[in-house]
């Protein structure tokens, strides 16, 4: 999945910096679909994926307010303020992300199969490494630090798309509003 998550993660900068709205919000869809599909067909590779899905975060909530949530920036390519989505592009989203972090938990929760994705960078297998002589190291203690480091990140797949989606979906409804029945 390590070099799976490093080509789609080009794709999403060269949508990124492309600055065309229009663009941008059906192809990122086409790769968070994509993302979510890939997952359970290959051993999870975490540093790797949730870097992409931050990448991806990042790009679906700018999009969503028109603005670089990081830097504050307009988005080029948008003619007013506001979001580059349509209503029916933030329905087809929240979609999307609920159904990638339901696809995250599971495939992050699977005992067993896990890319090394440092073997996979250095062309090793997990297990190969020593110190230089004949003794293994001991990555155990490291392997507990990452692991919780990761659930952490399963918890914040797609977390700034999703605070952006529910303050545009509920924006102008009869309950924010005040509106009586």
């Amino acid at each position: 999945m390590g070099e799976v998550c490093a080509e789609l993660g080009e794709v999403v900068d060269v949508l990124w910096r492309s600055g065309t709205p229009s663009l941008q919000i059906p192809y990122l869809f086409n790769i968070a679909l994509a993302i979510s599909e890939y997952l359970p067909s290959f051993p999870a590779a975490p540093g790797a994926t949730f870097g992409l899905l931050r990448k991806m975060d990042h790009a679906l909530a700018s999009l969503l307010v028109g603005r670089d949530v990081a830097s504050g920036e307009a988005l080029p390519g948008l003619q007013e303020e506001g979001s580059g989505m349509s209503r029916t592009d933030m329905v087809r989203c929240k979609s999307i992300v609920e159904q990638t972090r339901v696809v995250v938990v599971e495939v992050m929760g699977r005992e067993g199969e896990v890319e090394d994705e440092e073997s996979v960078a250095a062309g090793t297998t997990e297990g190969e490494e020593t110190d230089g002589g004949d003794t293994r190291i001991d990555w155990d203690e490291e392997d507990e630090d990452e692991a919780a480091l990761h659930n952490m990140d399963v918890a914040k797949v797609y977390e700034n798309t999703i605070e952006r989606l529910n303050e545009a979906l509920n924006r102008g409804t009869a309950y924010d509003v005040g509106a009586s029945g």
